[in-house]
């Protein structure tokens, strides 16, 4: 029953590709649906680029560690959405962009910043999507397809969908995805906590079983004040930049569309970061052996609920990570096809619409299979990618909000302060700094900051942004 039901699941989303594709006459519809998304397919859209497998999985992870304050990493992806809504989505989708290193080379008049920031990102983004085929593969794993066959398969089916119809396939699964993933950790949650007789069953299971016992666990806040405020900071600072968010933004019809679909996705998360935290707090109570957080969602897939329910969550688990996976494969075509081809290779030339929507088909392939490879291939290869994921963040942020809130700053500043937020974050990486246990994209965005205001200040204002 189980693999009938992702055989069918993932039989619909090739299905919903093929049909997509029939609505894709160009590079604006394959990158960008057209600027057509209402409210709730972009708020499904904006939703899912947050709720993967790092959200089902690591949030189950982090439940059965910290007990319901282990929801705080959902909470921090919905606050981010918010933060989005209130201080940039308006005015970004406005401008009728395609990628933020567009906004940074319209702001700051300079190909450099441009070009570094899109680098940055899209390195990045290969780097995430790659991992996201790792997690495929460990979902699918629960199957029992050995070895790479899971992650192969489930590559192949994103990527194709991805390729056939772009963001208007990616944006009509997604919506699915989000349903199914978001009901399938509803239904576990509500499963663990019914058998269990609610938090206090499974307060009393974990008491019974566990020598030590932290009453804090059954505490939102349960977690460190500072724990809690180090992981908001990262989220909504990257969710305020991040390109696989602007892009479902610059998709949305209007501006007001923009700024709700902000609203509604980020509600959705605060709410559904509960359930794969319960279910980890139902794997220390059903497993006191368990040792391995990482293992607290597959443990009680195979070992505790029914059939059915396994397999309403592992098609849940695989929505999840595939709603990330196309956001970041749509997102890094983009870098590609708009900031690297057409901005910085071919600046000035003129492509028709035929020429661009087969290059970003072709773009989407090539980065899908480079992430698989990397995945399957080298995957030590991933931690050096996503370093670049935290670079962008520190680098790019201050250039970004900046740029919106301070009109004089200058693009001396901007790329002072992009390149020593990067380079700030990549020391601090790499030689394993530990401030307070405050975030390296915190301090560096500091460092980054004082430069941009000093650069900006010695150097000649800009001219209005249009």
């Amino acid at each position: 029953m189980v693999l009938v039901t992702i055989i069918v699941y993932m039989v619909i989303l090739l299905g919903i590709g093929y049909w997509s594709n029939k609505k894709i006459t160009g590079m604006t519809d394959f990158l960008l649906a057209g600027r057509r998304l209402g409210l709730l397919l972009t708020a499904g859209a904006l939703a899912a680029t947050h709720f993967g497998g790092g959200m089902v999985m690591g949030g189950g992870e982090y439940g059965f560690i910290h007990g319901l304050s282990g929801a705080w990493y959902g909470i921090s992806c919905g606050v981010g959405l918010i933060f989005l809504a209130f201080l940039t989505a308006g005015e970004f989708r406005r401008l009728s962009l395609y990628t933020v290193p567009d906004y940074l080379e319209q702001r700051y008049g300079s190909k450099s910043v441009r070009a570094l920031g899109a680098l940055l990102s899209l390195i990045a983004l290969t780097g995430i999507l790659a991992a996201q085929v790792l997690s495929a593969r460990g979902a699918l794993s629960i199957l029992g397809f050995t070895g790479n066959t899971g992650a192969v398969i489930a590559t192949i089916i994103f990527i194709v969908y991805t390729a056939l119809g772009g963001l208007w396939a990616a944006t009509l699964t997604d919506f699915i995805q989000v349903i199914i993933a978001g009901v399938g950790v509803i239904i576990a949650g509500s499963l663990v906590l019914g058998d269990a007789g609610g938090f206090q069953g499974l307060q009393q299971m974990i008491q019974k079983s566990h020598e030590t016992f932290d009453p804090k666990y059954f505490s939102l806040f349960g977690m460190a004040g500072k724990s809690i405020v180090w992981l908001l900071v990262p989220t909504v600072m990257y969710t305020l930049i991040g390109q696989d968010f602007y892009q479902r933004l610059f998709a949305a019809k209007n501006e007001i569309t923009a700024k709700k679909a902000c609203l509604v996705g980020g509600i959705f998360l605060i709410i559904i970061s509960f359930f794969p935290a319960i279910i980890g707090i139902g794997a220390k109570a059903y497993f006191p052996e368990l040792t391995d957080g990482s293992l607290a969602v597959p443990n009680m897939v195979k070992e505790i609920f029914p059939i059915g329910v396994g397999a309403v969550v592992l098609a849940a688990l695989l929505a999840a990570i595939m709603s990330t996976a196309d956001s970041l494969l749509t997102a890094g075509t983009s870098h590609f096809v708009k900031d690297f081809w057409v901005e910085i290779i071919h600046p000035g030339k003129e492509f028709d619409e035929k020429q661009m929507l087969r290059l970003s088909r072709i773009s989407t392939l090539i980065l899908g299979v480079i992430a698989l490879i990397i995945a399957l291939s080298v995957p030590m290869i991933i931690d050096a990618l996503i370093y670049s994921y935290t670079m962008y963040t520190a680098g790019v942020f201050i250039p970004v909000i900046g740029g919106i809130v301070w009109k004089r700053a200058t693009k001396e500043g901007a790329l002072s302060a992009l390149i020593v937020g990067a380079l700030v974050a990549i020391v601090g990486i790499l030689a394993k700094l530990n401030i307070a246990g405050i975030p390296v994209e915190a301090y560096s965005a500091v460092g980054s900051l004082v430069l941009f205001i000093v650069v900006s200040l010695c150097t000649k204002a800009p001219g209005k942004l249009q």
